[in-house]
């Protein structure tokens, strides 16, 4: 069963907030090498303030996963690897783009870009498969679904 609040499952609710600061981080990374270099300190911010809220995340993700089901285990693995993956590519950005005392660089460069691209990728695939869980198994959505084995992935109106 899904850590809940309100009826409401949610780790669905806090992934939004790093997925969409970490993709504006990346894009504003992007653009900050194609010579808009005033998107750099934005993107700096927005994967850093991504690191922080995907904490929370992950630990409701966790929570939820010592409830799922044998038939939905790998590919809630696969899903926890590539996103644990992507959160560790948007935290070695940040560090390759501080210089002395962890002060941020003034000009783009293309290492720390890169690992924000990595990140990115990882991220849109472990989004996939989290996705999956939720799309073709039904995990999260009904409280009935979680708690019978043999009806994985059925609404109520399908038994």
């Amino acid at each position: 069963m899904a850590m809940r609040l309100f009826g409401h499952p949610v780790h669905p609710m806090l992934v939004h907030f790093p997925l969409a600061l970490w993709s504006i981080g990346s894009v504003s990374d992007c653009l900050a090498l194609l010579g808009f270099h005033e998107l750099w300190r934005m993107g700096s911010l927005a994967i850093g303030g991504g690191l922080i809220l995907g904490l929370p995340a992950i630990i409701a993700g966790l929570i939820d996963y010592v409830t799922l089901r044998e038939r939905v285990l790998a590919l809630a693995n696969t899903h926890m690897m590539l996103m644990g993956l992507a959160w560790l590519a948007y935290l070695a950005a940040i560090f390759m783009r501080s210089g002395e005392g962890l002060v941020l660089i003034s000009q783009p460069d293309p290492v720390p870009v890169a690992a924000s691209l990595a990140g990115f990728a990882l991220l849109a695939v472990g989004a996939w498969f989290g996705g999956q869980m939720v799309y073709r198994f039904g995990v999260g959505v009904h409280q009935d679904i979680e708690s019978a084995d043999d009806n994985c992935g059925q609404s109520s109106r399908e038994m």
